[in-house]
């Protein structure tokens, strides 16, 4: 099978891999789409991870074999690829957080075992690890269950209560993720931030309130989202853009005792002055992928019809144009939302 191989900074080469075979326990699924992430951006240009293996974790595919013992699932199904499922036995798995077992994430596809940057992919939960697509969401849809579900845990972990004002900074598709989700949720009012146009256009279809460029607002932009939001400023503001300068505009839109929600998790040092952010008992909240429940929860918002994904993936390209129609032209036009690969 073919598969795009990272092996160092801006280095990632398509190779031919033996098909990967079914252990007792474990399923092959054969990858019809999978989404570039922010984090493969990370690695591929960062080098965020080791080299010497195959990323991708935005998967959705058809189950191709399972091993013996699996049970639920049926070879041919529609299903999505999420991460590693839970042992149930550790320290924080039996505290409710999952998705931070010290188990399940040592194995995390992309890590230790190859992602879906390839013609199929191994997994070895499948039982935690793989959600039914229902007949009524095509792949092109169902290919954002992974981005969804990880802006959901994050505003179901932070304090976002109903009628809460919020602004979210950077529009990629976490941000427009978590705009919806927190109207849904019951926000009384939105703020995007966004610098570029395109996305900005896209934020307000998809239900923000108010959408700003935080360049051109400059200096003036904690002065009017404290005018904005009853003087004080906003109850909770979330960090979509993944870029130190966001993250510290963040903690100046913050109400006193309000909250930032950490979701873009750059790879860059952030200055801070720590006494500025207790006096005014400024919280930050971070949050680490999801749980099944949360995608299952995704999947059905996206059956009904009730999340929106108008324009949010903006093209589909070959597994070999992951380089150049993927991974430089994601940095290059920043317009650009979700691009997918189509193995």
């Amino acid at each position: 099978m073919k598969a795009a191989l990272y092996e160092n900074v801006r280095t990632m080469r398509l190779i031919d891999r033996p098909l990967p075979q079914a252990g007792p326990g474990e399923a092959v699924v054969k990858i019809e789409l999978c989404g570039i992430c922010g984090t493969d951006l990370h690695i591929y240009h960062e080098g965020m991870f080791p080299p010497s293996f195959v990323p991708g974790h935005e998967n959705v595919g058809t189950i191709f074999q399972l091993g013996e013992g699996v049970e639920g699932l049926r070879v041919g199904d529609r299903v999505a690829a999420g991460p590693p499922g839970s042992c149930g036995a550790c320290h924080y798995c039996l505290h409710g957080h999952s998705s931070l077992c010290i188990h399940g994430m040592s194995e995390t596809n992309g890590l230790s075992r190859d992602g879906g940057f390839a013609e199929y992919m191994l997994v070895r939960d499948p039982g935690q690890m793989l959600y039914p697509i229902p007949d009524s969401v095509p792949f092109e849809d169902a290919v954002l269950t992974d981005t969804v579900a990880t802006a959901l845990r994050g505003i179901v972990q932070s304090a976002f209560r109903m009628g809460d004002n919020v602004v979210v900074s950077g529009c990629g598709p976490i941000g427009l993720s978590a705009v919806q989700l927190l109207k849904l949720g019951g926000a009384r009012h939105v703020t995007a931030l966004e610098v570029v146009e395109k996305k900005r256009g896209l934020a307000a279809r998809l239900g923000a309130d108010l959408v700003l460029d935080p360049r051109t607002e400059a200096e003036a932009l904690p002065g009017r989202i404290q005018a904005l939001y009853s003087g004080v400023g906003a109850d909770l503001v979330v960090e979509c853009a993944g870029v130190p300068q966001s993250l510290e505009l963040c903690f100046n839109l913050a109400r006193a005792g309000g909250q930032v929600l950490n979701l873009g998790a750059g790879g860059s040092p952030v200055t801070l002055i720590p006494a500025l952010l207790a006096v005014r008992e400024i919280g930050l909240a971070s949050s680490l992928a999801y749980t099944a429940d949360e995608a299952k929860l995704v999947l059905s918002y996206l059956a009904d019809g009730r999340f929106k994904t108008e324009d949010m993936v903006s093209d589909v390209i070959p597994l070999a144009d992951i380089v150049q129609k993927g991974l430089e032209r994601l940095v290059a036009d920043r317009s650009l939302v979700k691009v997918a690969v189509a193995p």
